[in-house]
């Protein structure tokens, strides 16, 4: 114990007259200690010239020189993304009300009626295919010198209207169609399947005879963007939607509001 004791006030001796010494030092010679301070960190910052923050995933866990890093580079100079996300938060004690389901209309129609350079939100939104066969009416067309087929025309059904008190029929909008949209599709995988064993020349004929709507997600797509209907809209309704729907009615697939 003697030994150790002695050992620990030799070094502590130590330091206590060397930090002595050392501000002594300082006090009688400022600018002798200041300057190289100062000289020593100048050349220490050249290296922020080449400073720059990485925050690529890819990089900063996996080794630059590996397949997947050598094969997003390749991808990255030959397909290069032109594409950035926009998100706008809207901040209330509660979200899911008429008024700010109003707001966010008003805001979303200011984005549509934005015009830069003669170009509008409409034609520079990302797009995304939507399948409006299972959306739609089914209708038949024929090239050229065919003729144009609708399952619904009625040939005679404009014979009589002279004799009928009765011509216009009035169809009300469904608001939302929860039977349809809230539950997910049964034969999902089964679809995706098909979708697979499809030849690459069919598939692709297929996505680009498919409408494109702008990808924009938002509580407005349960009620179809349509301004008459998110007016009328009730808190009730509002909270039943977000619960109940599995689907967008705007865009047909999957949504988790």
């Amino acid at each position: 114990m003697a030994t150790l004791k002695n050992t620990s006030n030799i070094i502590i001796g130590s330091l206590e007259k060397f930090f002595l010494w050392w501000g002594k030092f300082v006090t009688r010679h400022p600018y002798s200690v200041i300057c190289p301070c100062i000289l020593i960190t100048a050349i220490a910052s050249v290296g922020f010239l080449k400073f720059s923050q990485e925050h690529r995933v890819n990089l900063l866990w996996i080794p630059a020189d590996s397949d997947y890093n050598t094969n997003q580079d390749w991808l990255e100079l030959n397909f290069k993304e032109n594409e950035r996300v926009q998100i706008v938060l809207l901040k209330s004690e509660n979200v899911l009300t008429p008024e700010t389901l109003k707001k966010m209309s008003e805001l979303h129609k200011r984005i549509e009626e934005m015009t830069v350079d003669g170009a509008t939100f409409e034609n520079i939104c990302a797009r995304v295919p939507i399948a409006d066969i299972f959306q739609t009416k089914r209708r038949r067309r024929r090239e050229t010198n065919s003729t144009y087929y609708d399952e619904d025309y009625d040939f005679w059904g404009g014979e009589y209207d002279e004799y009928s008190d009765e011509n216009v029929i009035v169809i009300s909008e469904e608001r939302i169609n929860f039977k349809k949209y809230g539950k997910q599709s049964d034969k999902k995988e089964e679809a995706l399947e098909a979708v697979d064993d499809l030849p690459d020349n069919i598939y692709c004929d297929l996505v680009t005879t498919l409408n494109e709507k702008c990808v924009m997600t938002n509580l407005l797509e349960i009620w179809r963007y349509n301004e008459d209907l998110i007016n009328t809209v009730t808190q009730e309704e509002i909270i039943e939607a977000v619960n109940v729907l599995k689907r967008s009615p705007w865009f047909g697939y999957d949504t988790d509001y």
